[in-house]
């Protein structure tokens, strides 16, 4: 008898592209941040599969930016690129029908997060746990939630609560709408010059990925509309419009190349 072919339990992608200004949980950094303003985003994303419904997940990504790399073009203070290590566990279907759940550890070095934690600190790392939650309302319908705790550098929480919209609009383009917005919780202390507790950022984002010629290759632009939150708007007040690290409304473009497997 033929052999029977087997699947890989292994599965993910590989990326690069290209955004217009640096982003952080939808704060959107000005030009005086970090002396610039676009960035390189690339990374991979990794599913391994144990059961049909529980996988171990892991990714790292690498953000350049393409700027100064000082911070509010102080010399002796560096804005490093980002990098992002996680690795999780995740669940389908396990607890409810329709819902992914995803257990996990995130570090972070460098970025505006990393800034946050040089400032009181000797390093740019911070570390966190997480609990992602995502639910599938209907065919098109989804929404779901990111809860961390950071635990090294800065401590407290952040919840990123987010819903949209999925549609093909033909056999090898689909049309995403997703909103979401970032909220601090302990995070930030009175006295803090960063910013204040309460929600950093809003955002509505259109995304339009296209399938390639190429066998799992796809390309996705998109166009994000991002408001600075109360907390964020905390240190712009007071300062002139070019001294503002984040911008108060800010439209944020690119697109990835993404390679599936």
């Amino acid at each position: 008898p033929a052999p029977v072919a087997t699947s890989s339990p292994l599965s993910g992608d590989i990326y690069a592209g290209y955004a217009s200004n640096y982003t952080c949980r939808g704060i959107v950094a000005s030009h005086a941040l970090a002396e610039g303003d676009s960035v390189i985003p690339a990374g991979v994303n990794l599913n391994y599969k144990l059961c049909d419904a529980n996988s171990i997940v892991a990714s790292a990504s690498y953000t350049t930016l393409t700027s100064g790399h000082h911070l509010m073009g102080d010399r002796d203070t560096s804005f490093h690129n980002e990098t992002n290590f996680n690795l999780g566990w995740q669940n389908k279907d396990g607890l409810l029908k329709n819902l992914s759940t995803t257990l996990g550890w995130n570090l972070i070095h460098g970025g505006l997060l990393g800034s946050f934690a040089k400032y009181d600190h000797a390093h740019s790392v911070t570390q966190e746990f997480y609990l992602n939650l995502n639910y599938d309302l209907t065919q098109n319908w989804f929404a779901g939630v990111t809860t961390s705790y950071a635990f090294q550098g800065m401590t407290g929480w952040w919840f990123r609560p987010h819903v949209g919209y999925q549609a093909a609009i033909c056999s090898n383009a689909d049309f995403v709408l997703s909103a979401g917005m970032s909220a601090t919780s302990s995070y930030f202390d009175n006295k803090s010059l960063f910013m204040s507790n309460g929600s950093q950022a809003w955002w509505l984002k259109a995304e339009l990925p296209v399938k390639l010629g190429a066998k799992n290759l796809s390309l996705v632009p998109f166009v994000s509309f991002n408001w600075a939150g109360c907390g964020a708007l905390k240190v712009n007040k007071g300062l002139d419009k070019g001294d503002k690290p984040y911008k108060n409304f800010g439209v944020v473009a690119g697109a990835s190349l993404v390679y599936s497997f």
